[in-house]
C-alpha cells in the first residue's frame, strides 16, 4: 500500500481521482484544503485527518505520494514542498503556468530522487497509444504534417461560476492553460518539442481577460509542420487529429481512428513516378490496440507500476513540461506577433507573464 495525501481535496476534480485511488493499492492518510466545508467533509467521509497547513501535515503524517489538485498557478510551490518533504508527486495538468517554474519542479524531483508525474491520462487512451506506436514503428515513415482542430464550447456562465477562470492571475492564460493542455501534450508525445511556434491568441467572444481561441503553426527540427486550432468561443464537429507521413496517414475523428498505408512511399513516388496527376493509392490497415482504459485509473496503475516495479514513466515532469513550453510560446507569439524559437527564453516569458498577471492585460 502506497500512503497517499491529497492537497486540494476540496477540488471538484477529486471525484475523478477518488475511485482510482480506492480501487488500487493506495491508502489515503491525510488531506490539505482551504475550502473548509468541502475539504473537511470529504476528509471526514474518507476517515482521514484534514489540515489547512501542508507543513503541519508533513510533520504529523508519513506519506509516500502527494496528489496535487489545487489551481495550477500554485502547482510549482506546492509540488516542490512535497518533493522536499520526501514525497513522490502526482500533479494535475498543466504542470505549472510558467515553464521556468516547471524547470524548478523537475530539478527538485531530481535533487530529492523522487518521481514527479503529471496527470495527462489521455496518453493512455487506446487510440493515442496506437498512434504513438505506429509512429515509433515507422509505419507512417517520416512524419510531414500534423493537424489538430477542436472546440471546447463554454457559455459565459462557465466563467462567471468561478472568478479565477479566464484571468491571468487565476489561470495564467485562457484556453491554452485550461482546455488545451491534453491536446498540446499529444503533439509533444508524438513528435517531441517543436523548434518554432507562431500563434494568434484572440479573445473572440467571451468577456474575459485571456484568450478564448488559439490558432497556431508549428515546425519541428525534423521538418515536420503542424497546425493547431482550439477554442471555447466556437462550436464545431468532433475533435479531429490528422497525421501525414511519407508511408501513410492517420485520422482520429472523435474516438474513431483509421490508418491508411500508401502503396508507394512519397519519396519513391517523387523520384520515380511518371504519372503526373493520379493521387497515390492507399489501403486501410488494421490497428493494434492495447488493453488500457485511458482514464484516471490508468494514471494510477502506471504510477503504481513505476514506483513498485521500476518501469519507465511515460508522463514524468520532463515529458509533461513540453506542452507547457509550447503553450507559453503560443501566448508570447500571440502577444508579440513574433515567431518564437524553442527552447523558450525563460526570463522573457516570466517577465511577460508577470506583467499580464499584475495588470490583467
Amino acid at each position: 500500500m502506497l500512503r497517499t495525501i491529497v492537497i486540494g481535496i476540496g477540488a471538484g476534480i477529486f471525484q475523478h481521482h477518488r475511485p482510482a485511488i480506492e480501487q488500487m493499492d493506495f491508502e489515503l492518510v491525510g488531506a490539505v484544503g482551504i475550502a473548509l466545508s468541502d475539504g473537511q467533509n470529504r476528509a471526514k467521509s474518507l476517515n482521514i485527518p484534514f489540515y489547512t497547513d501542508r507543513q503541519q501535515l508533513f510533520q504529523e503524517v508519513e506519506a509516500d505520494i502527494a496528489v496535487i489538485l489545487t489551481p495550477h498557478p500554485s502547482h510549482a510551490d506546492i509540488a516542490i514542498d512535497c518533493l522536499n518533504a520526501g514525497c513522490h508527486v502526482l500533479v494535475e495538468k498543466p504542470i505549472a503556468i510558467d515553464i521556468a517554474d516547471a524547470d524548478r519542479m523537475v530539478e527538485a524531483a531530481e535533487q530529492n530522487g523522487k518521481l514527479l508525474m503529471v496527470n495527462f491520462q489521455q496518453r493512455f487512451r487506446p487510440e493515442i497509444r496506437a498512434i504513438y506506436n505506429l509512429i515509433q514503428q515507422g509505419k507512417l515513415g517520416a512524419v510531414q504534417h500534423i493537424s489538430l482542430a477542436l472546440t471546447w464550447s463554454r457559455p459565459a456562465a462557465y466563467f462567471a461560476e468561478q472568478t479565477w477562470r479566464g484571468t491571468w492571475q487565476g489561470e495564467g492564460g485562457g484556453v491554452l492553460m485550461n482546455q488545451a493542455p491534453h491536446d498540446l501534450d499529444k503533439l509533444c508525445y508524438f513528435l517531441g518539442l517543436p523548434q518554432e511556434v507562431v500563434a494568434w491568441t484572440p479573445t473572440q467572444r467571451h468577456a474575459i481577460e485571456t484568450e478564448d481561441t488559439v490558432h497556431a503553426m508549428l515546425k519541428w527540427e525534423s521538418g515536420a509542420l503542424g497546425s493547431v486550432h482550439i477554442s471555447t468561443a466556437e462550436a464545431g464537429p468532433p475533435p479531429r487529429l490528422e497525421i501525414w507521413g511519407t508511408k501513410g496517414y492517420i485520422q482520429l475523428i472523435g474516438d474513431d481512428l483509421t490508418f491508411h498505408q500508401l502503396e508507394v512511399d512519397v519519396d519513391d513516388y517523387i523520384r520515380m513516378s511518371t504519372d503526373f496527376y493520379t493521387p497515390l493509392a492507399s489501403q486501410p490497415m488494421p490497428i493494434e490496440y492495447e488493453d488500457i482504459t485511458g482514464d484516471h485509473r490508468a494514471i494510477y496503475e502506471h504510477l503504481h507500476a513505476v514506483l513498485t516495479e521500476g518501469i519507465p514513466c511515460i508522463v514524468d515532469g520532463k515529458a509533461a513540461k513540453q506542452s507547457l513550453e509550447v503553450a507559453n510560446a503560443m501566448l508570447l507569439s500571440g502577444a508579440t506577433g513574433e515567431t518564437i524559437p524553442l527552447p523558450l527564453d525563460r526570463k522573457r516569458y516570466s517577465a511577460f507573464l508577470n506583467q499580464r498577471r499584475n495588470t490583467g492585460r
